[in-house]
């Protein structure tokens, strides 16, 4: 019997489907078997976040280079030594480390010359130090000029004699050689998806950061200040759906290093006078995302009153009931796209195809005011998860 044959035969309705004789579950709860085991597996990628340098340097209130930029709220309440308030799932970033790690093994595997994960200590223009580990330092000994690297690339002439860079068929530009690099620093960032980041760029944090890195490796005698020095981000699509990395890179400037310096004063001033510092992130941001949402925004609102009404109040555990649905549906759906891509045909009952819009020039309009409805629960502290250790065998 063929591979071949034993595929046709598990879908024969003859023979059934193999997993849906009785017998073979034994009066097993699988589903309760499966939940147990997802949750052991989801316990594994949590445990495993924490135990990373990032997660370590954040459970131990200590302040970074990739903290910089960030919220100078966040930082203050960290040098104040002040307990997260709130508890948040790291499986996204985790996600990212892993991939991110595995990159850069094989980046220095074929750069050898590269310096990968590279501790480094950024000295503030004002006084005092913040150290960091950065990705990439592509060093200045072994690096080429700007002139130098711009001979790596094929370009062809027209009839008037102007150069033009040769193209790819995906649209990248013709290497003629081993490839050659500028000096600079290179950090990895992973996302769930490149388009929003195409289209707004990296985040004031992300800039600080790999500047930062770039003054702490220039300190470090890596880094040539007399030439320019490239420094950006190479974000990737952890999904794997787009494959292509996008990058966004600046040229090195010790104007940044000053913007950086009036951040940390900021902060400094706040810690030293017992005072809030800035909060550069939106609410709504903070109880996604931050640590220390209820610390910080949990007396923050713009809405008062006490509604007791019966009927209200049931209108709106309804709403939010039907908000609910209406969420998780689309959730739903953004996952199972990319498990239809390409398909289509008929089920028996519906049919399935794929639909190219075409693009349209949309003409300016003024939308007429209207009221919008805005039913959110107040946000609340989410309490640590309990570790389960194993218990030790007695002694005998």
């Amino acid at each position: 019997m063929t591979a071949t044959d034993l595929e046709s035969d598990y879908t024969d309705p003859e023979y059934g489907d193999p997993f849906e004789i009785p017998d073979a579950n034994a009066g097993i709860d699988l589903d309760l078997v499966n939940r147990h085991a997802a949750q052991t597996w989801y316990e594994g990628i949590q445990n495993a976040a924490n135990g990373t340098e990032r997660s370590k340097q954040q459970q131990d209130m200590f302040i970074g280079i990739s903290t910089l930029g960030h919220c100078r709220n966040y930082a203050a309440l960290m040098l104040k030594q002040t307990p997260f308030s709130d508890v948040r799932d790291k499986t996204a970033a985790f996600y990212g480390t892993v991939a991110g790690d595995a990159i850069e093994a094989q980046l220095f595997i074929d750069h050898p010359e590269w310096k990968i994960q590279e501790k480094l200590v950024f000295p503030i223009p004002s006084g005092g130090e913040i150290p960091g580990t950065t990705d990439v330092i592509v060093p200045w000994e072994g690096s080429v000029t700007y002139d130098e690297w711009l001979e790596q690339f094929e370009y062809e002439e027209d009839e008037f004699g102007h150069r033009s860079l040769v193209l790819d068929e995906d649209g990248n530009p013709v290497v003629t050689g081993e490839r050659r690099y500028m000096q600079g620093i290179w950090d990895g960032k992973s996302k769930a998806e490149l388009e929003t980041i195409k289209k707004s760029g990296p985040s004031r944090q992300q800039i600080f950061q790999v500047h930062a890195y770039a003054k702490a490796a220039i300190a470090k005698g890596l880094l040539n200040p007399d030439y320019p020095i490239l420094v950006g981000d190479v974000f990737f699509d952890r999904s794997g759906k787009d494959v292509t990395p996008h990058a966004v890179f600046h040229v090195y400037s010790e104007d940044v290093i000053g913007f950086i310096d009036d951040w940390i004063n900021d902060v400094k001033y706040a810690v030293l006078n017992g005072q809030e510092a800035e909060k550069d992130m939106s609410r709504d941001w903070c109880w996604n995302w931050c640590e220390y949402a209820s610390v910080c925004r949990g007396f923050d609102t713009d809405v008062s009153g006490l509604i007791e009404d019966r009927e209200a109040l049931a209108s709106v555990d309804r709403y939010r009931e039907a908000q609910a649905m209406v969420t998780q549906g689309e959730k739903i759906k953004k996952a199972l796209k990319p498990t239809l891509e390409n398909i289509s045909g008929s089920t028996g009952t519906h049919t399935v195809r794929w639909i190219e819009i075409g693009e349209a020039e949309m003409k300016g309009y003024t939308r007429a005011a209207y009221k919008k409805l805005d039913i959110r629960p107040i946000p609340k502290p989410k309490p640590a998860p309990k570790r389960k250790r194993k218990a030790k065998a007695a002694e005998e």
